[in-house]
């Protein structure tokens, strides 16, 4: 029985920049992070910024703890949820957004792998969002032996972080062992008011079946708080730079005053909690043929506030405008402040079930079925703060009423949707297995179906969308040392759902602010690779890559009510071309170098659409699309000793569809060194970490926060003015030191 044609194959022949490169086979663009380099990182830092190295990644961060939920990502111009995300066989992403809250899934010390596949993603994977390619994320495996290990990490901004994991062993002859781990994570803002906190619980089981399969099962918990900062915009960055006072100018109010305060710190932070069960099941049924089936379960809660200030005599439930009874408000002024609730609760159930089948002996064929079940209740009501700032819940309780009873906001409505996908792929090699053809498609059949709560003429909306996704890939094995591969892929990725659908109301005038479509293309993507790959007296992997997508929905962050939320823009077409590479040298007296870069050119296809008109956009640069990308990376380990240097550039990339303002270029440097200790007492290998991010410690804005079609008034098309609108970004954060020691047991 062969393995899966398309499933990420890697061979250790020895040690690729410690653990930052694997040798790979797969007919398209992979790039992984072993859990031997993940171990020489901080462990504070995030599944982003594990990858944030990669060849093509974009890392935008606010933090450098993985404790902000505005760390982000874009892979060759693909904004994150233009990206597949599995965890251990289960889909990841919040369906709400399709953002893929990558900090919840796993604790780093539990990670085996990450693979980054560019562009594309593998066939049998439950991914709806791959428009742009896909990130996997393996957990290890519990020990076959009893122990356990903990760790404790401190560093700046009075940041922290303890761990502890257990390991069962094998339980008497019945091939089950398991562990069960637990993590505690804070910090303050390096900016700013607040200090963040997550807590998570990891459990995994595994169950060998005397050789005819296995099953493990993978359940995780998260509890989220992020005391956030308020992005800037290019002009409030550079005066708050000029005052230097640690950027506090243009931030979140450390203190409030009624009817004066308009953003208290306290008003601001996010909270997220999660529940994700994963179960996969892998049998051999026959000689030649193997099942695979994985149901999996998905559980969030989530609060994303902000601070409004409210009129008593301008109020609305929807469209229809309301009284309230100013006693149970502070008012100031004839206003009244309020907590901003944007509360989303959802589950998401499925399962993912293929046959692996061999024909013949140079054959091999996969066929499967995946189903997906996603319910979400939104509502954006407020809460009254007091005289002092304070509000009665910030997990959307408290929330003010009308006299009548009725619910006063802008947002409460019941969402679901449902997945049918049927996928099938077969590969033939020739050759003695040098040279491989695989052909495949999948058709992924979306429905989804709302209510509207709230006064107002949307009721109900619904959509069916069908797409069929085709692919070929061939490569070809010329020596032991010498790959080449090209493909054609197509990946496609429905109309994100909270963004698309629904209509969102102004509480304080009754006006929509967002109007819900019912009639929505899918996003698709058609895109070519050719790829060449060399493992021998130094590593090389080169991929050129050609992409054309239509429907493009560019995400950014909005503010409606008072409240951070996404909303998506229709930007048209999109061409993207360019080449990414990456070299690891073999160990030389301990020290492995590593260089990987990019060039990107990516431009829109289409003007963009205004109400005044149209705005020329073709063949304008695609926002959030630095032209060159580069990182030197130098791994050091000999004997007890080990070190990394990480130096990665990023080129100037734009804010606005126009190209009239962009973010600046930036530079990082990363390091970190730490010390093996021998065995002492039950400890197996006491390790000393300590790891600078940002080493240069230069200030920087670190991501888009907020994409505009212009920055400037400019002439449409039609001859109008169309207004400017100002992008916003994130500030990235400065020199941080984090010293942790641990050990296995």
């Amino acid at each position: 029985m062969q393995s899966n044609p398309e499933q990420v194959h890697v061979t250790g022949m020895h040690r690729m920049a410690g653990g930052l490169m694997k040798r790979q086979t797969a007919p398209e663009a992979t790039s992984s992070i072993t859990a031997e380099a993940i171990a020489r990182k901080s462990s504070i830092a995030s599944p982003l910024q594990l990858i944030a190295a990669m060849p093509g990644v974009n890392y935008g961060t606010q933090d450098a703890f993985g404790l902000s939920i505005r760390n982000t990502i874009s892979l060759r111009g693909f904004q994150q949820n233009q990206l597949g995300w599995t965890i251990e066989g289960a889909p990841g992403v919040d369906q709400a957004y399709y953002l893929p809250y990558s900090e919840t899934y796993a604790d780093n010390e539990n990670l085996s792998d990450i693979t980054l596949i560019a562009s594309t993603s593998r066939i049998n994977d439950p991914v709806q969002t791959a428009s742009g390619g896909e990130m996997i994320e393996t957990v290890r495996d519990p020990s076959k032996k009893a122990g356990g290990m903990l760790s404790y990490a401190a560093g700046s901004y009075r940041s922290q972080r303890v761990f502890g994991r257990l390991e069962s062993g094998y339980l008497g002859q019945s091939g089950v062992r398991a562990f069960a781990s637990a993590s505690y994570t804070a910090a303050d803002l390096f900016a700013g008011s607040g200090r963040s906190n997550r807590t998570h619980v990891d459990f995994k089981l595994l169950k060998e079946w005397n050789g005819w399969g296995k099953s493990s099962l993978f359940v995780s918990y998260n509890d989220w708080k992020n005391a956030r900062s308020n992005p800037y915009t290019l002009a409030a960055y550079e005066a708050a730079a000029a005052v230097d006072n640690n950027y506090s100018a243009g931030n979140y109010s450390s203190t409030y005053t009624a009817g004066k305060t308009t953003n208290y710190w306290k008003n601001y932070i996010y909270h997220r909690s999660s529940v994700l069960i994963s179960f996969q099941n892998e049998f051999s049924i026959a000689k030649n043929l193997k099942l695979h089936v994985t149901p999996y379960f998905h559980w969030n809660f989530s609060n994303s506030p902000g601070q409004t200030s409210l009129s008593p005599s301008s109020l609305y439930a929807g469209d229809r405008k309301v009284t309230i009874d100013t006693n149970d408000v502070t008012l100031v002024n004839g206003k009244f402040d309020a907590l901003a609730n944007t509360v989303q609760k959802e589950y998401a159930e499925g399962v993912n079930a293929y046959l692996q089948y061999d024909p013949i002996r140079t054959n091999h064929l996969t066929f499967g079925y995946w189903f997906d079940h996603w319910n979400m209740d939104a509502i954006s009501g407020v809460t009254p703060l007091d005289i002092n700032g304070n509000a009665s819940s910030y997990v959307g309780g408290g929330l003010l009423r009308a006299t009548d009873g009725s619910f006063i906001g802008g947002t409460k409505y019941k969402v679901s949707t449902d997945i049918n996908e049927f996928y099938i792929s077969d590969t033939q090699t020739f050759l003695n297995d040098r040279l491989k053809v695989t052909a495949g498609v999948r058709e992924m059949m979306f429905y989804i179906s709302g209510t509207n709560g709230l006064s107002g003429p949307q009721n109900h909306f619904s959509q069916a969308i069908t797409q069929p996704m085709p692919r070929v890939a061939i490569s070809y094995q010329i020596n032991k040392e010498m790959q080449v591969y090209i493909n054609g892929m197509t990946n496609a990725r429905p109309p994100v759902p909270l963004s698309t659908y629904p209509n969102i109301y102004n509480t304080s005038t009754g006006a929509i602010s967002q109007q819900g479509r019912n009639s929505n293309p899918m996003e698709y993507t058609i895109s070519e690779e050719i790829g060449f790959r060399y493992y021998g007296l130094f590593n090389l992997d080169v991929a050129l890559f050609n992409a054309n997508l239509t429907n493009h929905q560019v995400t950014t962050q909005a503010f409606i009510n008072g409240a951070s939320t996404n909303t998506s823009i229709s930007a048209g077409g999109e061409t993207i071309r360019g080449v990414t590479a990456e070299v690891a040298l073999r160990p030389m007296y301990g020290l492995t170098p590593y260089i990987n870069g990019q060039y990107l050119h990516a431009t829109m296809d289409n003007d963009f659409k205004t109400a005044n008109g149209y705005l020329p956009t073709a063949r304008k640069i695609a926002v959030m699309s630095p032209k060159f990308m580069a990182t030197i990376g130098m791994n050091y380990n000999h004997g007890p000793f080990f070190a990394n240097l990480s130096f990665k550039w990023v080129d100037s990339q734009y804010s606005t569809f126009m190209n009239d303002q962009s973010m600046p270029a930036f530079k990082t440097v990363d390091l970190g060194f730490g010390y093996r200790f021998p065995k002492w007492l039950v400890l197996q290998e006491p390790t000393l970490r300590l790891n600078f991010m940002n080493l240069n410690n230069g200030a920087y804005l670190g991501g888009v926060s907020t994409i505009t079609p212009n920055a400037k008034a400019t002439r449409a098309t039609n001859g109008n003015t169309v207004a400017a609108s100002t992008p916003a970004y994130f500030l990235a954060a400065p020199l941080t030191v984090v010293m942790s020691v641990s050990s296995s047991f």
